[in-house]
């Protein structure tokens, strides 16, 4: 190829339309909590008989299939447990936050109120992110997951703290926007594939969440109470489906949160500020 036409293409090519591919979001850490282990069992089902189930067992099926997927898309993962071992509340927080995580993606089974006129027949999933319950059913998930403090033996002194509260609370509150739109992502690529229906995106005060400093949700991925919906969660396919929506709903955050950074930083640079490249803490 001559010269002048190496000058003529690349002259034409200042003016070709740019692509409309979604762009890969750069690499990032997301940290993939399975919810309870050890000797929290978590919840345990079904109602009304079927081979038993329990939450622990589920949940880090789900979230070695989710860390596998999410790894083969490029991601940096970082797995709060990867055996049947109990990490008490709050340390998940802490091993997301030293690992400099952008997400945290907390996995978790639900479970029907006995007290409720037909228990067996709860079903679907839903996605939290963290903020007061509105609802008596938001706070009713947020206790069974809570109940799980009951195996952390050391001193509540930093939860107690004041100060500790204050700064928690404002370093959670910068990320509540971000953590309500990837709660929403995961919500519709889990309508998807879940045969159950969706109970929407909800919030409530999930101690797992608190001390995560990046936007963190917490998926309750089906009820363990319901025969139909404990033999789909226990099976391979089911679980495969779940993961792969669920890193479907973090790269599509992940894009999303990409395209509004790089419109706000153009909006910035233009105005001479600074902004930030990564949904999670500044580093």
């Amino acid at each position: 190829m001559t010269a002048a036409v190496l000058m003529m293409v690349a002259a034409l090519s200042a003016f070709a339309p740019e692509s409309t591919t979604v762009p890969r979001p750069a690499r990032r850490t997301i940290v993939v909590d399975a919810g309870h282990g050890g000797r929290d069992n978590g919840m345990h089902g079904p109602i009304g008989g079927g081979p038993t189930i329990y939450e622990k067992n589920i949940t880090l099926a789900v979230a070695k299939k989710l860390a596998a997927d999410l790894e083969s898309r490029g991601m940096t993962v970082v797995m709060t447990r990867k055996t049947d071992t109990l990490i008490t509340l709050g340390d998940q927080g802490k091993i997301a936050n030293e690992a400099r995580g952008d997400l945290f993606i907390s996995v978790h089974v639900n479970a029907a109120n006995t007290g409720w006129k037909d228990p067996g027949g709860a079903r679907g999933y839903e996605t939290y992110f963290l903020a007061e319950a509105k609802t008596e059913d938001e706070r009713r998930v947020a206790r069974m997951e809570n109940a799980s403090a009951r195996f952390d033996t050391r001193s509540n002194g930093d939860r107690d703290n004041p100060l500790s509260f204050l700064l928690n609370d404002m370093m959670q509150n910068e990320h509540l926007r971000e953590s309500s739109d990837l709660a929403q992502t995961i919500q519709g690529q889990l309508k998807k594939i879940h045969p159950g229906p969706s109970r929407g995106v909800k919030q409530a005060g999930f101690i797992v969440l608190v001390t995560s400093f990046m936007p963190s949700v917490l998926v309750e991925i089906g009820f363990g109470t319901n025969p139909a919906e404990a033999a789909w969660i226990s099976s391979p396919d089911g679980q495969y489906q779940i993961a792969t929506a669920i890193a479907d709903g973090a790269m599509e955050y992940l894009a999303h949160f990409d395209r509004r950074s790089s419109a706000s930083s153009s909006a910035n640079v233009a105005a001479g500020r600074a902004t930030p490249s990564t949904p999670s803490t500044p580093r």
